[in-house]
């Protein structure tokens, strides 16, 4: 198993911040989303969705590497 984290530190954690930055949730395990518990799935953050999106992009580019290398062997 290989761990691939966000690289991202902690949003919307200071006066500077906002609501819109990735990793919003301060999430070090991977990606978070936070909803109400009385609303659907189309009721994400777009924040939240950014971030996994991001991870997503970050583990296809280590999958890839992974892959080059297994190649070259």
């Amino acid at each position: 198993m290989n761990w691939i984290n966000l690289g991202l530190h902690p949003g919307w954690n200071s006066s500077t911040a906002a609501e819109t930055d990735l990793n919003r949730l301060g999430v070090f395990a991977g990606a978070a989303a936070q909803t109400n518990i009385d609303e659907g799935p189309e009721a994400v953050h777009k924040a939240d969705i950014a971030t996994a999106e991001h991870l997503g992009r970050r583990v296809a580019e280590a999958a890839r590497v992974f892959a080059l290398g297994r190649a070259a062997a």
